[in-house]
Parts: structure tokens; sequence; C-alpha cells
């Protein structure tokens, strides 16, 4: 007998090969409950032709890497002296790149480093890294969301810190350079505080305390259960797990999921992997089983909710492939690298807009998120921090 989880790898499997030849036919998900429609030709020329070629050759790796690399190239389109722009153009009063813009690039190319180490590989994580520094502002003690805002009284928000330190970590990871760690205290430290609640929990959305948001709540508690997983210093683990626990709490709803922002706000997946695999690392640390339970519990709920195709907008499903991919590999389950795989494989048939650059959906039609708007580097920048971490995971 065929067990359930080979169903479900050998759906996906064969899905992810469909979509990449252009198979005509429609495909049935594990189950039966969604379908894969057919989908238009592949462009020729463009960055799809390398999964279909991978995909005609019977399910042979693609070059996740080499679709990486060619996101990383397409980055000088937004080129602005030494530095990019957050639109094509470098349009408005505030024209560079925000720390939502810069952190999935730098992740790409750290992903990229450690995936195949090489002088140029490195040389473009010391770029990013060197450059992603100019967003800490000394008067707050924290990271600023544009370049070199430093003056008092700027706002800033702790979910930038909290992505921005874990690009650092990762950049640490690829690289050995302490000065990336040091980096990624800084912002962990702004996070615990100034961005914890003190007097109700929770870690508030910015430095104006507006609310209380889980995608703080998440980016600070993956941040310091990475910062732990490095140093071993008790203080990120304790934070951290302060976090969890609060977000545990208080900041539960549909299905048993994390929350963006309290009762009566949406469950948005790249603030559920950062929690899920946090949990899980929380769980190693401590021995406390319950936290693996509740990991594998919201995985769970994941799959039985979303499906298979995400199509929020690049920046946000790729936060959730590449932590979920993480979660999957320490615990064995290979079903989210071949999740990843099959939208992989959709984004490259589907990412590239007339003007070849990665600015559409991975699914087609439109980016859900109203706030991911035309000509955005960062919708590029997370298509190819998919491919990387592929790069990196499936390599």
């Amino acid at each position: 007998m065929v067990s359930p989880r080979a169903l479900r790898r050998t759906s996906l499997t064969a899905l992810a090969i469909a979509i990449a030849v252009g198979m005509a036919s429609p495909l049935v998900f594990a189950g039966g409950a969604h379908a894969a429609t057919a989908a238009p030709p592949l462009p020729v020329g463009s960055a799809a032709t390398a999964l279909a070629t991978s995909g005609a050759r019977a399910a042979r790796t693609p070059d996740y890497l080499g679709l990486a690399e060619a996101g990383v190239r397409q980055s000088a389109s937004w080129r602005s002296g030494d530095w990019y722009c957050e639109y094509l153009g470098c349009t408005g009063a505030y024209p560079l790149l925000t720390v939502w813009g810069d952190v999935r690039m730098f992740e790409s190319v750290a992903a990229i480093d450690m995936a195949d180490p090489s002088p140029a590989h490195r040389a473009l994580v010391d770029r990013f890294g060197h450059a992603s520094e100019r967003y800490w502002n000394p008067y707050l003690n924290g990271y600023a969301p544009y370049p070199d805002d430093r003056y008092r009284g700027a706002e800033a928000w702790f979910d930038d810190n909290g992505w921005l330190g874990v690009a650092f970590v990762q950049a640490y990871r690829a690289t050995g350079e302490r000065r990336y760690l040091h980096d990624a205290v800084r912002a962990f430290d702004f996070i615990a505080a100034d961005g914890w609640d003190a007097s109700g929990g929770g870690i508030w959305w910015n430095t104006d305390h507006p609310y209380r948001a889980g995608e703080a709540l998440a980016a600070g508690s993956l941040l310091g259960m990475l910062l732990y997983d490095v140093g071993h210093n008790r203080f990120d683990l304790d934070e951290a797990r302060k976090f969890v626990d609060w977000g545990d709490a208080h900041d539960i709803g549909f299905h048993g999921l994390f929350l963006s922002g309290g009762p009566g706000s949406t469950v948005i997946d790249y603030v559920q992997a950062p929690l899920i695999y946090a949990q899980y690392l929380i769980c190693q640390a401590t021995g406390v089983q319950s936290y693996c339970g509740h990991a594998a519990d919201q995985a769970r709920s994941m799959t039985e909710i979303y499906g298979y195709r995400y199509n929020f907008a690049p920046l946000y499903d790729s936060i959730f492939f590449e932590w979920m991919m993480a979660y999957g590999r320490a615990v064995g389950d290979a079903h989210w690298q071949e999740l990843a795989e099959v939208n992989a494989a959709a984004a490259a048939r589907h990412a590239s807009l007339g003007d070849g650059l990665w600015l559409g959906s991975w699914w087609g039609g439109p980016i859900e998120d109203s706030q991911t708007l035309p000509g955005m580097f960062r919708t590029m920048a997370g298509t190819t921090s998919l491919f990387a971490w592929l790069a990196y995971y499936a390599g």
C-alpha cells in the first residue's frame, strides 16, 4: 500500500513537472481538493525555459542557482549609484530601498553563497551587508526604514528590525563574518528593549506604539532563536520564548494559527512560518516537547488551509517558503521543499512580465497584496529569494 505521504510527494513532484513543461491537461492535487488548470505556453527565452528543460528531463533538479543569479542581475534595472531604488525609475521623494526592499535580496545573495561558495558570491554578501548597515540609527539604537536616517525622533518598525536582523544572521552563516552577527544582535536588542509592551505583552508595530503586530512577533521570535542557535546566549532564548509564549496565549485564531494583529485580524503565511520554526528551535533548546507539537499542528493546518498555490505576494510568500523549508529539513519532512518547487515552477512561468523582469505573481493574474505596487524591487527580490533558497535546500 502506498502511504498518504508518498502519494502527496508523488502528486507534488508531478505537479511541478507539469507546470514546468506546460502540460495541457489539468492535474488534481492529492485528495482532490485543488486543481491546477492549464497555463499558457512558456515565453521563449524567459527564465521559465530553464525549468521547462529540467522538467522534460524527467524530474532532474532545475537550475535554481542559475535562476537566482539571474534575479541578482535583474537588480541592475533598479540601480542608483551604489545602491538600489524602491521602484523602477527611482521615483518619489525617498527613492532608495527601504528595509523591506533590501532584505529579500540581501538574504538571496547569502543563500546563493551558501549554495555555491565563491569569491564573487561572497563579494555580493559583503556588498549588501555593508550597505544594509546604513539603516542603523544610533539615536534609536535600532534600524530605521530608510538608509542614512540618522536623526533623533526617527520612526522605526520592529518587524523591519527583525527581518533585517535575520538577514544579517544569514550573512553570518554564509561568511562566518562576526561583524554581521553583531549587526543582528543590535536589531534583537532593540526589539527586546523598545518593542516589547512591558504592560501587556506583545511586540509593538513601530516606535509610535499604535498596536501590537504579529509580523513583529514573528520576526523578533525567529531572530532571537537564530541568535541563540549560533551563540547560546541565554538572553536570546529567554526573550524569544517570552515572545512565543505571549503569542500562544493571546494571539491565536483561525485553526490554531497566529494572527497578524490580535483578535479580529487575519492569518498571514509569512507570520506563521517564522513562528513555526522558532517554536521548533525552542523545543530543541529546552526539551519542552509542547513547542514541537504546536509547530507540527500549525504546519499541518497550513497544508490544509492553503493547499499548494501561494500567491499573496512574492515578498511575503518567499519568507514563508524559506522558513518552512528550514522546518521541513529539521523534522525530515520533504513536503515543504516539494511545495516550494511547485511554486517555483509556477513563478518561472508567470512572474516575468513584458520587460522580462520578475514583477508578476507566481500563478498569473494580479498580486493579491494591495501594498505590492507595480515596479517594486521587492517583488523581483521575493521571486529571486524563492529560487535562491531552493538552490540551497535542493542543490
